[in-house]
């Protein structure tokens, strides 16, 4: 398990290297990650040749520092808390936004437009599921969000047919 830190004066610069590394962002610019340390160090690398890109062609770019931190199993201990709190938020956001979905589905409303909608739950119903497995923390409403997720497909399921 890693701590990567991330630091810019740009918060699309943050994202996006937050984005590019499987984890979750405990806080802005702190994220645990279970990615391989070598990934992460390849993406923090490409932000900054991009910024250095950036600085060479236009005088101005992004401040970016980085750090990653391999954590003991203590320190994870000790951080856990914090990442079932943004998982338990995180599932709990998901849920909702599965039953607006389902409902309009329902409704007969929005027809084709609502699977772009789908699919981009779909993704971020797989990081969590992902996340809630390689930290070993399962949110309270993990139940109830995989019954929605069935609901949703079966209903995503005759939208497409």
């Amino acid at each position: 398990m890693y701590l990567v830190i991330i630091k810019s004066d740009r918060e699309e610069v943050v994202k996006r290297v937050g984005r590019s590394v499987e984890g979750i962002e405990l806080m802005p610019g702190l994220y645990l990650t279970w990615t391989p340390r070598e990934k992460v160090l390849k993406v923090l690398d490409g932000a900054k040749r991009q910024a250095v890109r950036e600085w060479e062609e236009r005088g101005e770019g992004p401040v970016l520092e980085t750090a990653v931190l391999e954590l003991t199993e203590d320190q994870y201990k000790e951080i856990r808390p914090m990442a079932r709190s943004e998982l338990e938020r995180a599932a709990s956001a998901l849920l909702e936004e599965m039953g607006r979905l389902l409902e309009k589905m329902r409704s007969g409303k929005g027809g084709k437009n609502l699977l772009g909608w789908y699919r981009n739950l779909a993704r971020r119903y797989e990081k969590l599921v992902n996340a809630s497995l390689a930290l070993d923390i399962e949110p309270t409403v993990m139940g109830r969000l995989r019954d929605r997720w069935k609901e949703l497909s079966l209903e995503a399921g005759k939208m497409k047919s």
